[in-house]
């Protein structure tokens, strides 16, 4: 894509609480239109704790992201290397939020946070995205209208993989299983250990020397960029999230709350197996053909 992205860019985010009384919005949603930054958190942790965690995270992230397009990289890899700096930046005000009210546990939050960059007018546009936990960075490729999931879960089948129990092959297929699943199946012993564990992370913000993943990809007019905690991806299938992320002429702010209303429909379904009530958020960018 040539020319400036920000005359093709539009956002918007939503977010919701799960239903019980007293309990504040855990996680944080984060979408400025301006500087092309996407992301969500999802604290975690005992409730005051986990609230502050993601807004903290966010807030310590963010001026690291505006800055990049400011700043000169010869390599994709060094603008991502700038994201991912960004990223332990929020990983510092976790750790300090932490050290400041020892009382309150050792609560944290994931973070997936996404920027655009594009180094010159006529260079590719771009999108750099890094993750921690288990929320999610989606892609909505207009042209070939597919939708990718770029970000990988730290869950319990990275663990398996790590320990070399499975191979990447077999996390996907698990996984592709998992996200499809509503019931109407009987799923095999790995995947029903997993499904089992799909609230049990193994890497977050606020734990002691973190380790995250990122990427980089290239984005064309119509595509779409959407970021979810895992209130919204637990509950809807994928072909749900397919189905309402391609909606033609979509408005990114209705968009997020299409994903946001749908979700907790679900988590109200008492015959669900998919039913989780949570706090969901959904933050997108769209860029404009």
């Amino acid at each position: 894509m040539s020319g400036l992205w920000r005359e093709r860019l539009r956002g918007g985010a939503a977010t919701r609480k799960k239903p019980i009384p007293g309990r504040a919005n855990e996680d944080a949603a984060l979408c400025r239109v301006v500087d092309g930054v996407v992301g969500v958190f999802d604290g975690i942790g005992m409730y005051a704790e986990a609230r502050l965690a993601s807004q903290i995270a966010r807030q310590h992230c963010t001026p690291l992201l505006r800055g990049i397009d400011r700043q000169q990289f010869t390599t994709p890899d060094e603008a991502l290397g700038a994201v991912g700096k960004a990223l332990l930046a929020a990983q510092d005000g976790v750790m300090e939020l932490q050290r400041q009210f020892p009382e309150a546990g050792d609560g944290g939050t994931t973070a997936t946070i996404a920027k655009l960059w594009q180094p010159t007018p006529d260079a590719p546009l771009t999108a750099l995205y890094v993750n921690i936990g288990d929320s999610r960075l989606y892609h909505w490729n207009a042209k070939e209208k597919r939708l990718t999931r770029l970000t990988d879960d730290d869950n319990i089948l990275r663990n398996w993989r790590e320990l070399g129990w499975i191979d990447g092959g077999i996390v996907d297929a698990i996984t592709t299983l998992l996200d499809n699943f509503t019931g109407d199946v009987v799923l095999p012993p790995a995947a029903r250990e997993a499904w089992d564990n799909r609230n049990t992370i193994c890497a977050w913000l606020g734990m002691p020397d973190i380790t995250y993943s990122g990427g980089v990809i290239e984005l064309a007019p119509g595509d779409r960029l959407v970021a979810t905690t895992d209130g919204i991806h637990d509950n809807l299938t994928w072909d749900e999230m397919e189905r309402i992320i391609s909606r033609p002429k979509a408005d990114p702010r209705e968009l997020a709350l299409n994903l946001v209303d749908v979700a907790e429909a679900i988590a109200h379904e008492d015959e669900s197996p998919r039913a989780k009530p949570d706090d969901m958020t959904a933050a997108v960018l769209i860029i404009d053909r």
